[in-house]
């Protein structure tokens, strides 16, 4: 963070068509230590904002060609001068051309000839306002990146990245809304990683981790832009797949199972094949989310039992049997 109190750090543009005038006024502000620029024209001073992002810019109003009133519009127009403080400086101190100044964005007026004292405490407050303003908006945008963060933790699971079961209920809730509105069709999957015990027992927890952290990412790669995915719970990650039928869960879903069984985990010595088994539910009218919830722990129970790595749906009538694919 830029030290508010250091002069060095500072950049000052002095405008005035006078030689004498930025003469006198260089001086004063240069033995503060301040860093001065130079410009005897509006047309310069235009050239030199545009180049470099001042602290403060000081502009005289008479001046031929493009005046100060006409100049200072176009400076407070750069992006790179924005949020610059402008203090106007005349001879003449017009109640019409003060107002004007003010008007069009000017933050103090001098009269000239200057006051070295006026000067330097005009130029040192508008400097320090100019920068707690920075400080200000440096620490709201890290508030903001905070909150975010914040709001993120409070929606993901801190090991794999994926939603949490909090935000995935939500979203559930959300889903269950929107079909019984629009009559649309959704699905969830309930997918459990086949021996999960085994690999934490044998390479231990560490490697699980690592296991459950790449399944969640390969997941993600192989999953539809309008698909949720959550850390269920454990080894389990469910999957809420919103306007999507048991066909198109069901194809999602073997695709899936087959990108897990063919990738490799591990490394150093120590690779080897995981399988996950999964099972799908398709919303029905009138169904509640805790049937339908159920229905997919029925199905997924179903693939463990007739031998894992596989693809188990429940049809929408209950009491028909369990299909696999």
């Amino acid at each position: 963070m830029v030290d508010l109190f250091n002069p060095a750090t500072v950049k000052i543009l002095l405008v005035d068509d006078t030689p004498e005038n930025l003469e006198i006024a260089g001086r004063v502000l240069s033995n503060e230590g301040y860093d001065i620029y130079l410009a005897n024209s509006g047309v310069r001073a235009l050239e030199l904002a545009s180049q470099t992002v001042f602290d403060l810019i000081l502009m005289d109003i008479m001046m031929p060609g493009l005046d100060g009133l006409a100049a200072g519009r176009q400076l407070l127009d750069l992006p790179t001068q924005k949020d610059t403080p402008l203090i106007y400086v005349s001879a003449r101190a017009e109640i019409e051309s003060v107002s004007k100044a003010f008007e069009l964005g000017a933050v103090d007026y001098i009269r000239k000839p200057y006051n070295p004292l006026e000067l330097k405490a005009r130029a040192k407050s508008h400097v320090q306002v100019r920068r707690l303003y920075e400080q200000l908006q440096e620490h709201r945008q890290e508030l903001e990146k905070a909150l975010a963060h914040a709001r993120s933790l409070a929606k993901t699971d801190e090991l794999t990245g994926l939603l949490n079961r909090r935000e995935i209920n939500a979203l559930m809730d959300y889903e269950m809304i929107r079909s019984a509105r629009n009559n649309h069709e959704f699905s969830i999957v309930l997918a459990d990683i086949d021996f999960f015990k085994i690999i934490n027992d044998t390479y231990g927890h560490l490697a699980g981790d690592q296991v459950l952290k790449e399944i969640s990412r390969l997941i993600r790669d192989h999953t539809r832009e309008q698909d949720f995915v959550a850390r269920w719970g454990g080894e389990e990650i469910l999957l809420l797949l919103p306007e999507t039928n048991a066909d198109e869960a069901t194809e999602l879903a073997s695709r899936l199972r087959q990108v897990i069984a063919d990738h490799t985990f591990g490394g150093a010595g120590q690779c080897y094949h995981l399988t996950m088994t999964f099972g799908i539910a398709c919303h029905v009218p009138g169904m509640t989310l805790n049937e339908l919830m159920k229905r997919a722990d029925r199905a997924l129970y179903q693939g463990k039992e007739s031998g894992r790595n596989q693809v188990v749906i429940v049809t929408a009538s209950c009491n028909r049997p369990v299909q696999q694919a």
